[in-house]
């Protein structure tokens, strides 16, 4: 979101409480505020559409090494302005998917989580319960992918 400063101010509050990412154009004569926010950055203007660009390119690099899911203690699952509720149950396997994010999470390891809930889990069971799970995780920019004959990843859908 491009939001100029000072002028907007209320939009640039409004888009940190949402955590939406923000490039604030500064105004001439202006102070440029202190950005100490991940998610927000500043130019001054004018400035030239090769460094707007390049300005805009850093802010997203910035964000996609940083930004993983997160889980809250009531299942409550966010990924960037996504936010979804998951089971008990669900919650526990996508605890140790979120600690390994994009990478493989072994059958072994998720079927060892998963028997903390339920008794004598099977091979079955963590399949329809990853099954939920990615349906669960439509609405959101995260997949479950198979790593065929090992186990599975939490990823980026553009992954």
């Amino acid at each position: 979101m491009f939001v100029r400063w000072p002028a907007q101010i209320d939009l640039r509050n409004r888009c940190k409480r949402d955590g939406v990412p923000r490039l604030l154009v500064v105004e001439a004569g202006a102070r440029p505020p202190v950005c100490n926010d991940p998610f927000e950055d500043w130019v001054r203007a004018p400035i030239s559409r090769e460094d707007l660009d390049a300005r805009v390119k850093a802010l997203q690099n910035r964000l996609d090494d940083r930004q993983i899911p997160t889980l809250d203690s009531a299942g409550t699952l966010s990924y960037g302005p996504h936010s979804i509720t998951i089971s008990n149950v669900q919650t526990e396997l996508m605890e140790l998917l979120i600690e390994h994010f994009g990478e493989v999470v072994y059958r072994h390891e998720l079927t060892q989580r998963l028997a903390e809930r339920v008794q004598r889990p099977t091979r079955n069971s963590l399949d329809l319960h990853i099954m939920r799970l990615r349906r669960r995780l439509l609405p959101t920019d995260l997949v479950i992918r198979t790593a065929w004959g090992r186990g599975y990843a939490l990823e980026t859908e553009a992954g």
